[in-house]
């Protein structure tokens, strides 16, 4: 009888059929090595000992012109804006312009019923009539005491008190003519008349309206003169001056962008936003309107500067690095740079790339210090 074998028993292999997984595992590795790099290195792209080398472009060093900017939001605004309040009380008797209507200073707007006034203007008008009556017979009185008290037939004091009644009418007469003024005055501030040249932006009132002094009655805006008010970082503060100059946008106007300069910065810090509010005044250069939003163009610097594109400067452990083309143009070497001013795509190397070297431009980020390339010139840089 044949013996069942266990579940545990394994039949023993031969020293020989034991080896020949492992170089059969062996040749496979080899040959799937010899077909990732196609042969002889430096035939496909690899150099003599064996490193890969890398697909770049580059470009030539050299300096330009850099304008360092800031990107600001920001409104527009009338330079004049007088909100035209009723100096006297009463009821609106007429108004003679609306809103959107071109006025001159001093074009009559509204007007108010001014009968009580002309009474109390006539009535003030009376009384210094009156007064000037008595003033003058006073005066022929004080003359003839004068007279007498030359010829010794009145005392000192009888003169004295010819002249007293004399002064004491003149003020009074004083006081009737100033009581006239502004009987006058109040009569014509009846008429509602415009402040400045300028556009009616507001018209607050109508016919038998009542009004009492201070109410407000019209807006004014001038829109010859504007001023852009608009906001930036406070740490910039140092750097902001008057005659900066500014670009400015207006999203609202056909006519866009313009050039201006910084006419002032408001002397404190806003304490919501703790923002700075940068002021431009300039003339209105047809087809802006005080309202609207602005975005600005801020210009802090203008310099001669080495920039690249972004995606030359890669992070290493040493910093921000770029890479430069040795003299045989197959290697490269790792700078560490400093950096500047970021504008939109490129950045600028303050230093540790001088004009005239080339830099990698693209694959950058693929390589190290000593690495083998295969480097064409940027198509940016050859056109």
């Amino acid at each position: 009888m044949i013996p069942t074998p266990s579940v545990h028993s394994r039949p023993a292999l031969p020293g020989g059929a034991r080896a020949a997984p492992r170089r059969l595992a062996g040749v496979l590795l080899l040959a799937l090595h010899l077909a990732a790099c196609g042969g002889d290195g430096a035939e496909n792209g690899g150099t003599a000992d064996g490193r890969q080398a890398f697909a770049v472009t580059w470009a030539e060093a050299e300096t330009r012109q850099l304008r360092e900017t800031r990107q600001l939001v920001g409104s527009l605004e009338a330079r004049s804006r007088p909100l035209i309040t009723a100096e006297v009380a009463g009821v609106v008797a007429q108004v003679h312009h609306d809103e959107g209507d071109r006025v001159d200073s001093g074009d009559l707007l509204a007007e108010i019923e001014a009968g009580d006034y002309r009474d109390e203007r006539d009535r003030a008008a009376a009384e210094v009539a009156r007064m000037e009556a008595r003033v003058e017979v006073q005066e022929h009185s004080l003359q003839r005491a004068r007279k007498l008290r030359a010829d010794d037939h009145i005392s000192e004091d009888e003169l004295d008190n010819a002249e007293a009644e004399l002064a004491s009418r003149q003020a009074q007469l004083d006081a009737a003519r100033a009581q006239l003024r502004r009987a006058e005055r109040a009569l014509e501030r009846t008429r509602i008349r415009a402040e400045i040249d300028g556009v009616i932006d507001a018209r607050r009132i109508s016919e038998g309206d009542y009004l009492r002094a201070g109410d407000p009655t019209f807006e004014l805006v001038d829109s010859r003169r504007l001023r852009a008010r608009l906001s930036t970082s406070q740490a910039l503060a140092p750097r902001i001056g008057e005659g900066a100059e500014l670009r400015l946008y207006n999203p609202s106007a056909a006519r866009s962008p313009i050039q201006v300069t910084v006419s002032e910065l408001r002397p404190s810090i806003q304490a919501s936003t703790r923002s700075l509010q940068v002021l431009a005044d300039f003339p209105n250069p047809d087809g802006w309107r005080p309202g609207a939003s602005l975005e600005g163009e801020l210009l802090l610097d203008q310099r001669q500067a080495i920039v690249v594109p972004t995606q030359s400067v890669v992070r290493r452990p040493a910093g921000d690095t770029v890479f430069v083309l040795d003299d045989s143009g197959d290697r490269v070497e790792a700078r560490t740079v400093a950096l500047g001013a970021r504008q939109a795509d490129r950045v600028e190397i303050r230093s540790g790339l001088a004009p005239g070297e080339r830099f990698i431009v693209d694959g950058a980020r693929f390589l190290s210090d000593g690495a083998p390339v295969q480097a064409t010139a940027h198509e940016a840089e050859a056109e």
